[in-house]
Parts: structure tokens; sequence; C-alpha cells
């Protein structure tokens, strides 16, 4: 297999990430007050979401004593939250036309957050059940 493909193969997961995070935060952008957000925007925000992650997952693991699972969560939810605040609030734009500033930004990422975590609690549930028994 040539390396090029290897590498491929290797960053697919985080592409495909990237993508899915992409389209939650479009998804709430839309839920939210009906703003507007650029696809541009929306990508550039999960690679950065995506990224910031995964060096929190690798510094947490690279500690030698890693934080509880719950508290990970909670710290991680809540950068991303932060995050969306300060990033997304100045490029997405309610209906008026005026930027949906720092709050407006964090509920926009907090929606998007809440979508991947329902799609992720329904595939948990609905996956096994769809499955063949005995192979769960």
């Amino acid at each position: 297999m040539s390396s090029a493909l290897s590498l491929l193969l290797t960053l697919l997961p985080l592409l495909l990430a990237v993508a899915a995070y992409s389209a939650f935060v479009k998804a709430a952008s839309r839920v939210y007050g009906k703003s507007r957000l650029a696809w541009k925007h929306a990508v550039a925000f999960s690679a950065l979401g995506v990224a910031t992650g995964a060096v929190g997952a690798l510094l947490n693991q690279a500690s030698g004593k890693a934080l509880p699972v719950v508290l990970a969560v909670l710290l991680s939810i809540g950068v991303q939250v932060a995050l969306g605040g300060w990033f997304l609030g100045p490029r997405a734009f309610a209906v008026s036309g005026a930027p949906v500033s720092f709050k407006g930004g964090a509920l926009i990422a907090a929606i998007a957050v809440a979508l991947g975590l329902a799609l992720g609690v329904l595939a948990a549930i609905l996956l096994p059940a769809l499955l063949p028994h005995g192979q769960a």
C-alpha cells in the first residue's frame, strides 16, 4: 500500500469527525433562531473543535493521571461551548443581519454538541437492536 493511501486511511476518522460535526454545527445554527452560518465557518469551527478535543484527550492521557470520564466529558463540552462563543459569535448572523455575539455562538455550539450526543445515544440504543442476535 502506498504511503499516501496509508496516510489518508489514518486521517479518515478525523476527516469524518470534522464532516459530521460540521453538519451538526450547520443544523444548530438553523435551530438557533434561524441564524445564518457559512459552510466554511462551520467546517473551520469543526476542525478547530476536533483538534482541540484531540489535544485535550492526548494531554489527559499523557498526564499520567487521567481525569474521571464524567469530568473529562464535562470539561470537553465546556471548552467546545466557549470555543463556539469565541469563534461562531462574530461569524454567525441573526435574521436581522447582526452577529449573534458570544452568547449566541456558545448556544450554537451547545446545540451542536447536544445533537451529536443525541445521535450517539440513539445509535448506541438502535444499532444493537438492529443486529442479528449474537453479533452485538
